[in-house]
């Protein structure tokens, strides 16, 4: 199942705290995603709007969260705590190396800014129908080219964690593994800029209320967006780094 995926990537960096893992998976973004969507609802539930979520709903989610998306998460992550660790594919040594001072260009902040840029800017075109369906009440139906798109980002992703973890390794440094996540994941932190433009140029928010919905939403999708670019970008330099070190000779 694909709830035994991170659990099983877990156990092969050697974590060591499975049990905050599976409460990270089950309450970590879906509780703030929750908490938020609440928070907004109570907003409106006081302006007395009618597109106020009722109270049934938010005990129907909140049932399907506590009670389908928990359990099925914590049995798959069990099975995936089950499976046997693959062998790495070389010794590594447990006396740190000292890392050599880097140039300015490869600072991790920079790094990180300049990844997102790519991957971000071949979702951007299509970003405008999804404003526009999502906060204008017109109807979406370019499904297809939005599967194209999401496609081409998570593979751009990918290659471009790899090429910045390259790049990385040849600078003798050797830690790329929350560099990894964050030289895609600054991804949301575009999206959510681009969002904020679009709502300065188009929509002309006026009212605390108003504001605060489309930014608490749009905070809430840039956060899942950051946490999925990055994982991608994660999980391709982690079997490119498996893949080099196993190629290795060692005499």
């Amino acid at each position: 199942p694909p709830a035994s995926a991170p659990p099983r990537l877990y156990r092969q960096i050697d974590g060591s705290h499975p049990y905050a893992l599976i409460g990270a998976l089950s309450f970590a973004l879906p509780g703030s995603v929750f908490a938020a969507f609440t928070a907004l609802d109570l907003v409106l539930w006081a302006r007395g709007a009618t597109s106020a979520v009722p109270l049934t709903t938010l005990l129907a989610l909140l049932l399907l969260w506590l009670g389908l998306h928990v359990p099925l998460l914590a049995t798959g992550a069990s099975l995936g705590f089950r499976q046997p660790r693959a062998e790495d594919p070389c010794f590594t040594n447990l006396i740190p190396r000292q890392i050599p001072t880097q140039p300015l260009w490869a600072h991790p902040l920079v790094a990180a800014l300049s990844g997102g840029l790519l991957p971000f800017g071949s979702a951007a075109i299509e970003l405008s129908s999804l404003y526009s369906s999502a906060w204008n009440g017109r109807i979406y139906s370019l499904f297809g080219f939005l599967f194209l798109t999401a496609t081409t980002t998570a593979l751009i992703c990918a290659e471009v964690g790899v090429v910045l973890c390259y790049f990385q390794l040849c600078r003798e440094d050797y830690r790329w593994w929350w560099r990894s996540f964050a030289h895609t994941g600054s991804c949301g932190l575009y999206f959510f800029l681009h969002a904020a433009a679009y709502a300065h140029s188009e929509l002309h928010l006026s009212g605390p209320t108003a504001i605060a919905i489309y930014y608490g939403y749009t905070a809430a999708a840039s956060a899942a967006l950051s946490l999925v670019t990055g994982g991608v970008s994660f999980v391709a330099c982690f079997w490119f780094v498996r893949s080099i070190f196993a190629a290795v000779k060692v005499d």
